[in-house]
């Protein structure tokens, strides 16, 4: 059963990702649509919906399940909060003062920094166990996150690269496809965890 539910959500992912990709480049090309790589723009809302889902699948096993690696959980939790601030442009909204505050510039740096921080420092007292985690985790998600890491590297790229058309609509899709195997990372971790260490 669990297997099941764990293969319909990749399969449902992929499908919706796959219809997102021809979409937007139906949408480009065709019809010159570029709002839809726009700041705040339709794949700007989608990688944060991707991110948001993923950060929860991280962090629910946290709260839900007995896990030895909770930790870890919470530094990939922390990681799409970290690229969702990233995308999104609070200082643009009509939210109050104090979460434009924390969530843009200077608070936003100011919260990341200390929450890395106490995650890396709470491993240390560990560290042979999380070690341990890691290779674990690498050794059933580690072509994903690493290949996730290079997609949005080459997003970054085609970012600075303005000669080329539509440079930042490539960026857009490299990094929406880097969340996307970031999201199949939480579901896979989700589904098996750690529970055995």
């Amino acid at each position: 059963m669990i297997e099941k539910h764990f293969c319909s959500r990749v399969v449902i992912t992929l499908l919706i990702f796959l219809g997102v990709i021809f979409w937007s480049f139906y949408s480009v090309y065709v019809f010159n649509q570029t709002t839809i790589y726009a700041e705040n723009g339709l794949l700007e809302n989608v990688q944060v919906l991707t991110l948001s889902i993923a950060g929860l699948f991280f962090f629910l096993p946290i709260v839900r399940q007995k896990r030895n690696d909770k930790l870890f959980l919470l530094f990939f939790a922390f990681l799409c909060l970290a690229f969702v601030l990233r995308e999104v442009d609070i200082e643009d909204l009509n939210v109050p003062n104090f979460l434009i505050v924390i969530g843009s510039g200077a608070g936003r740096n100011i919260i990341l920094a200390t929450g890395f921080f106490a995650i890396f420092s709470c491993s240390l007292f560990n560290l042979t166990h999380y070690k341990k985690v890691l290779r674990n985790f690498l050794s059933r998600c580690g072509v994903l996150i690493v290949t996730a890491g290079i997609l949005l590297c080459i997003g970054d790229f085609f970012e600075k690269v303005s000669s080329i058309q539509h440079n930042m609509f490539y960026e857009e899709m490299f990094e929406l496809l880097g969340y996307v195997l970031i999201l199949l990372v939480a579901f896979i971790y989700f589904k098996t965890g750690e529970q055995d260490i």
